[in-house]
């Protein structure tokens, strides 16, 4: 029988915990993570001289970041020579495209890092090398927010990968809207490292598409900061194991503590207004090479907020009461959190 051949999407992942108190377990690679899409160690797959008839066009530096990625999320498919049914079916390739981008924003989710590499795609070799046709110019991310320009993949994130990736994928496919776009608001502001007003009002648009709708009862900052509080929790800090340098003293900044600068911050933003010197004067927190700003702890704790309650959404099987704004409504609206029972809740003098 004639093989078919087959055909790949990969997309880099910046690196692997080596220096952690539990270094990366390598031998566990590949690991499959979902819908054949595994992490692999792909540095053996790329020849030498994959990417050499673009270097006089790209430059040596991003070429050196495309030949370079170790390790990658890869999806492997054939293509039936003959299909019935071939013209009424999506395109393979756009598909697997979707397919590995879709997991990589997930993994996003579980552990933000820098990127240098992004996707390629092409064909698979008789002796399994990647044949690169395409690819995504490198970007050379290096303006993550602080805490996360140290991030590489962990043991456990891989674990969690592994968990909430089917969830993932499911709620993305499944007409979940509100899940649907916070995550999409949080990819495009993860790759907005040149103007920091850009990202933060993209997140800023992320947890609005989660916490409220465009109905006069369930908008507007108040609605907004009580619902976060009581989604994760009033006391739970921004700043989960892990998520600054062990060199360096937890400050302790809780979800209660941060939203109402983090919203103050996003109101000036949104409506035009000269942010006050505070934010960019006042320290939040001692960071690597001197002290962090309010502004740049306010990122962190958007891309904590972001994150966090995505992953409990699929964790604690909510996606229905996010899939659009009536569902979302109900959700919240059944705690008591509309503009209206909060200002009876403020009037009577409730906490």
């Amino acid at each position: 029988m004639l093989q078919l051949p087959q055909y790949f999407t990969l997309y880099a992942i910046y690196s692997l915990g080596q220096y952690d108190e539990e270094p990366f377990d390598t031998g566990r690679l590949p690991l499959e993570i979902a819908n054949c899409v595994r992490i692999e160690h792909v540095a053996p797959l790329l020849r030498e001289d994959t990417f050499d008839h673009v270097k006089s066009r790209m430059g040596t530096s991003p070429v050196e970041q495309l030949a370079g990625v170790e390790y990658a999320l890869v999806h492997r498919y054939e293509i039936p020579a003959t299909d019935a049914h071939a013209a009424e079916k999506r395109d393979p390739r756009e598909a697997s495209e979707e397919l590995v981008r879709n997991i990589a924003a997930c993994l996003r989710l579980i552990r933000p890092m820098r990127q240098s590499a992004l996707s390629m795609h092409g064909t698979v070799r008789e002796d399994g090398t990647f044949d690169v046709v395409g690819f995504d110019h490198p970007i050379g991310l290096l303006e993550t927010p602080e805490n996360q320009k140290l991030f590489h993949l962990r043991n456990q994130d891989a674990d969690d990968l592994l968990k909430y990736a089917p969830l993932f994928l499911q709620a993305m496919n499944g007409g979940i809207w509100k899940f649907k776009m916070a995550a999409q608001f949080h990819e495009l502001g993860h790759f907005q490292q040149f103007d920091w007003k850009a990202r933060y009002l993209l997140w800023a648009s992320a947890i609005e598409s989660i916490y409220t709708s465009h109905n006069s009862e369930h908008k507007g900052t108040n609605v907004a900061k009580e619902r976060i509080k009581w989604f994760l929790g009033e006391t739970t800090s921004v700043y989960p194991p892990g998520d600054i340098s062990e060199f360096l003293v937890d400050p302790h900044i809780t979800v209660g503590s941060i939203v109402v600068p983090l919203y103050e911050v996003r109101n000036f933003l949104a409506h035009g207004d000269r942010i006050p010197d505070k934010y960019f004067t006042d320290k939040a927190r001692g960071g690597l090479n001197g002290p962090l700003h309010v502004v740049a702890a306010l990122s962190e704790a958007e891309s904590f907020i972001i994150r966090q309650s995505l992953l409990k959404i699929l964790r604690d099987g909510l996606t229905a009461h996010f899939a659009g704004a009536a569902e979302n409504e109900a959700y919240f609206g059944g705690q008591g959190l509309t503009n209206s029972e909060l200002q009876k809740k403020k009037k009577a003098g409730s906490p």
